[in-house]
């Protein structure tokens, strides 16, 4: 398979070029309105959420669907007790909301609540082609993960590749957000090095409090260092100052210009609220280079 084509950057914003956002499910009402920031055929990616019932994320997704967005439910493995309650939320998907491609999570619950370990549980299931699933995001972890070390992430992702592509099922990548390119692109580069070549969405912070952001870090095990924060542009003696992904945006926007990446969009996660990260878009897409 030939490495996909870069991004080639004509002036600043062309880095939003195919960007993707996360949207809770309380969320999606509001994306009607804001066709004017996120372009129709955006991919909008609903998080499984705990609190949330599997009538809510099947209600989410087809809101995505009525708005002219493409959803991108989650499934965490580990939080399905059955594999009929999969089939049953998988059929509710497909048929109220067209949806083709979800993205596969592990999810936290310990022990698994059914008979899904993890990701490769499912892919291996044969359940996604049963009902139609032909397109299969992973999660990608680019400083680590809090349980799993970098030789069993890269295994792991090693496996699904290999069951994915046997299925012929297409797939992608969505990372873990991060306040520093850096080690994203060394580990997009590693990847691109072992030969995965599909696309991938950088997880990027939304604009946010510094209260905000240090809390979704230390839940997501995401590197916080003061040096780092201090790059991104936040300073933890101003907790309730709001920081944007400007400077970051920026780094992409020059690093991603190396062909080697291949395919990298970005993927936002509007953690001070969707309306605060729409509002950046339109800002930045309309800035002078």
């Amino acid at each position: 398979m030939a490495m996909s084509q870069a991004i080639h950057l004509r002036d600043q914003s062309d880095v939003l070029d195919d960007f993707s956002v996360e949207v809770t499910t309380k969320d999606t009402a509001q994306l009607a309105a804001m066709s004017g920031a996120i372009p129709k055929g955006t991919i909008i990616s609903i998080p499984f959420l705990s609190t949330e019932s599997d009538a809510d994320r099947i209600r989410a997704a087809k809101m995505v669907r009525q708005a002219g967005y493409v959803p991108l439910p989650h499934i965490a493995a580990r939080r399905l007790g059955s594999e009929s309650m999969l089939s049953a939320m998988l059929s509710a998907l497909v048929n109220d909301a067209q949806v083709s491609r979800l993205l596969l999570v592990a999810g936290d619950a310990d022990p698994p609540k059914g008979p899904f370990l993890d990701t490769a549980t499912i892919l291996r299931s044969g359940i996604l082609e049963q009902h139609g699933i032909s397109n299969v995001s992973i999660a990608g972890h680019p400083e680590g993960h809090p349980v799993q070390n970098a030789a069993m992430l890269t295994s792991a992702l090693l496996e699904k590749r290999l069951i994915m592509e046997a299925a012929n099922i297409e797939w992608s990548i969505f990372t873990q957000f991060a306040f520093a390119s850096e080690p994203v692109l060394a580990w997009i580069g590693e990847l691109r090095r072992l030969g995965i070549e599909v696309p991938i969405h950088i997880g990027i912070p939304g604009p946010a409090s510094v209260r905000t952001l240090l809390k979704f870090a230390a839940v997501c095990g995401v590197s916080a260092s003061t040096s780092v924060l201090k790059k991104y542009g936040l300073s933890i003696t101003q907790l309730l100052s709001s920081a944007g992904p400007d400077a970051l945006v920026n780094e992409y926007a020059t690093g991603l210009s190396n062909a080697e990446y291949g395919d990298v969009r970005l993927h936002f996660y509007p953690f001070g609220g969707l309306h605060k990260t729409v509002d950046w878009l339109q800002e930045y897409r309309t800035r002078p280079s």
